[in-house]
């Protein structure tokens, strides 16, 4: 494994601004940079809702539409490029460089049958849910589809949420076997049971309005009111 990527790669690749596919195949290898920078994006959507990031936004573009000759550039889109800034100002990690093993944070990623990280997959391949628990010993996992339907993945019975060993990476069984289509998985984790149906109706929710903004379901951010930490992952289904 090559040694970790720094704070700014890891928000360079965040914001789309690696186009060399370097960080992304890092982080799907490496547990502990895939760990910060999912704590990384959750930071960046969380500093995106707060009032003073839209205020900022509207000013912004505001000026912008004032000026006849810009004077800035903008490489990448606006919000991309704002969220670089707020990222690195309400994340800062500590004492990461050196380990594997987070405690206090959460992540989520899909496993080959040979343990090796999944970004794409082909229809009838096998491949096993793996959360950081960080603190929490309850999580639940859900999936929305092209579609925009929201299903439940792990517990695949009950109406709550299963339980994990906190403190580190956890595979979640059974192996899922993977059908047509691409898929978001978004882990929601907490110190109590969730309720299942609550979660699907908040993700449901958050489908409905990324519609309403013209935004496709698989582009959805994780609802971050439930549970006290959540995680986000994509998986691409290729023929």
């Amino acid at each position: 494994m090559a040694e970790h990527l720094t704070r700014l790669e890891l928000d360079e690749w965040l914001a789309g601004l690696d186009d060399s596919g370097r960080a992304e195949r890092h982080v799907a290898a490496c547990p502990a940079c895939g760990m910060i920078a999912e704590r990384m994006r959750q930071s960046r959507e969380s500093s995106l809702r707060e009032p003073r990031a839209k205020a900022v936004l509207a000013r912004l573009e505001e000026k912008r539409a004032r000026s006849a000759k810009p004077r800035w550039s903008w490489g990448v889109p606006l919000v991309a490029a704002l969220a670089v800034g707020l990222a690195l100002v309400v994340y800062v990690p500590r004492g990461t460089e050196d380990g594997v093993r987070l405690k206090g944070t959460v992540a989520l990623r899909l496993l080959s049958a040979q343990g090796v990280p999944v970004l794409d997959a082909k229809p009838g391949e096998q491949v096993t849910l793996s959360v950081g628990t960080g603190t929490y010993r309850n999580v639940l996992v859900l999936a929305v589809d092209e579609a925009g339907a929201v299903d439940r993945l792990w517990p695949q019975e009950g109406k709550m949420s299963g339980t994990v060993d906190p403190g580190a990476e956890v595979k979640l069984s059974p192996p899922l076997e993977v059908t047509p289509g691409s898929v978001a998985l978004h882990a929601f984790f907490s110190d109590a049971p969730l309720d299942v149906a609550q979660a699907r109706e908040a993700l449901t929710a958050r489908v409905a309005e990324a519609r309403v903004k013209g935004q496709g379901p698989l582009d959805v951010a994780t609802p971050g009111d439930v549970g006290r930490a959540q995680a986000r992952t994509l998986l691409r289904v290729v023929p």
